[in-house]
């Protein structure tokens, strides 16, 4: 599970990826020591009335972490824009690549606030 001083990070970072994505209402996101229901490292549902992001934390750098919920928060901004009528493809399509790409970028900007984030 993760510490105080990584929830705190984390907390900042969900606050900083949520006001350079321009998010209206940011999902409730729920951090797991055990992956029940997932089959990756995380999960959003846009067709769920109540936004969740689930992401694993077990055994992972908080950064894999932060990674994890940034590329699902992207595809809650794609929802929020309209962009997200069916399920994307796992990998690969605009939908997805979007996300990647973005969720890396995301990091790297937060890291030049905070590098502490990969330790």
């Amino acid at each position: 599970m993760l510490n105080d001083q990584q929830k705190e990070k984390l907390t900042n970072f969900v606050k900083f990826v949520k006001q350079e994505l321009g998010i209206k209402h940011t999902p409730t996101i729920a951090i797991l020591n055990e992956r029940r229901d997932l089959k990756t490292t995380a999960s959003y549902d846009y067709a769920k009335e109540n936004k969740v992001i689930k992401a694993y934390a077990k055994n992972r750098m908080l950064v894999d972490v932060m990674r994890s919920i940034a590329h699902e928060m992207v595809h809650h901004k794609q929802w929020e824009d309209g962009k997200l009528k069916v399920q994307p493809p796992d990998i690969g399509g605009p939908i997805e690549d979007i996300a990647n790409a973005k969720a890396g970028q995301f990091i790297k900007m937060f890291a030049k606030i905070d590098e502490t984030i990969y330790e």
